[in-house]
């Protein structure tokens, strides 16, 4: 459950991302010489904090457990999230001004209850709560605890106050520079200490700017085709994304069950998957080896000598994949052990005493297209 809840949380913070936003709000306690005003900036424009009445953002104040629950929840655009699970303190009660925010903050695990059936919601937060947040909900790299180590050593003088336990985390942290580090003691890890307002927003910010990489990484990849290993197709015909395999393109399938032209009948169906991926010469994906393939036998046609050897036409389709017709050539006639340059390699061929051919479960099919096959090759949708 915690797996999906953070998909739909990192989701969330990449649908609010890009959020616009027309004039900047200032504060008269907030400078725009001050350490943290840009971000401060940033978020109160976003409404994801805000400041007092007084057009003050008192960014020296602590940062209150219950002002903790509504910055993330609000950080992460999770303010319609249903509450499932209501959980109940003794000081915290419905007419509590954080009272939803808190319920959806443990409903996403992002926030703790306590065992003595209390919230403490004026209880300030530590900076290692907020850093141990954001490497939960961050994409990290993986990190030895001896790299841990030595990253932190040369960056904080208070080195030897960091607990054990949490050095691997705040390495983590460190490496993708999240970190709110403030004047003058920006060398010191401080994990004890509570957090500031000003701080958070800098936290906050660091978070924001990290999902909004992965997003833009994410655009990325899934706007571009993808490169794999295979049986390459050598004369498709590209157009942009998409590309077609022309009629009588030759493609290997591997059978799950039986085929034969001697007894298989029209309507039978079957499972079939590609003996490897299908990729064109730049070796952009098109059909995929893990691709299951259903298919119907459309006909069945017996052998006649002097006339033909035996063949079939089916259709095969799969997840997103329609109408793709093959005609199969009776595999007896041929040794094709190879595919090349979309050409099976003949041997003997008989026409003299037809042939019939049966292929059994994992033998491989060469199989010709009946009609060509256009694939777009960012998806690898196979178009009508």
């Amino acid at each position: 459950m915690k797996k999906i809840i953070t998909k739909t949380i990192i989701l969330s913070i990449m649908l609010v991302s890009y959020i616009q936003t027309s004039s900047a709000m200032n504060f008269d306690d907030v400078p725009q010489g001050f350490w943290a005003y840009r971000e401060i900036d940033k978020l109160t424009n976003e409404k994801i904090i805000s400041g007092y009445a007084d057009n003050t953002y008192r960014p020296n104040e602590l940062v209150t457990r219950a002002e903790y629950a509504v910055i993330l929840i609000k950080a992460l655009a999770q303010e319609n999230l249903p509450i499932e699970t209501i959980y109940t303190f003794d000081d915290l009660d419905v007419n509590h001004w954080a009272y939803k925010y808190v319920q959806q903050a443990l409903n996403l695990d992002i926030l703790k209850p306590s065992s003595d059936g209390k919230f403490y919601p004026n209880d300030y937060v530590t900076r290692s709560d907020v850093i141990t947040f954001l490497v939960n909900i961050l994409k990290t790299e993986q990190i030895s605890k001896k790299d841990a180590i030595m990253t932190l050593q040369n960056t904080y003088m208070d080195f030897e106050d960091i607990p054990d336990w949490f050095k691997v985390t705040a390495g983590k942290a460190e490496v993708i520079n999240v970190i709110a580090k403030e004047p003058p003691r920006q060398n010191y890890l401080d994990c004890d200490k509570y957090v500031t307002r000003a701080q958070m927003a800098v936290f906050i910010a660091n978070m924001k700017r990290e999902t909004d990489s992965y997003l833009a990484q994410k655009i990325k990849e899934e706007q571009s085709p993808k490169i794999a290993e295979g049986i390459i197709i050598e004369n498709v015909i590209s157009q942009g994304d998409v590309v077609t395999l022309p009629e009588r393109t030759v493609l290997p399938i591997m059978i799950v069950g039986q085929l034969s032209t001697k007894d298989t009948k029209a309507g039978e169906m079957f499972q079939a998957k590609f003996v490897n991926n299908i990729v064109d010469y730049q070796h952009h994906l098109l059909l995929s080896k893990d691709i299951v393939l259903v298919g119907k036998v459309l006909e069945s046609i017996e052998s006649r000598n002097f006339v033909r050897n035996g063949e079939m036409i089916f259709e095969l389709s799969a997840v997103n994949n329609k109408n793709l017709y093959t005609k199969i050539l009776a595999v007896a006639e041929y040794e094709a052990g190879v595919v090349e340059s979309n050409k099976i390699k003949k041997a003997a061929k008989t026409i003299i005493k037809g042939r019939e051919f049966t292929v059994k479960d994992g033998q491989i099919l060469y199989i010709r297209l009946f009609k060509p096959i256009r694939v777009n090759i960012v998806t690898q949708e196979v178009l009508d």
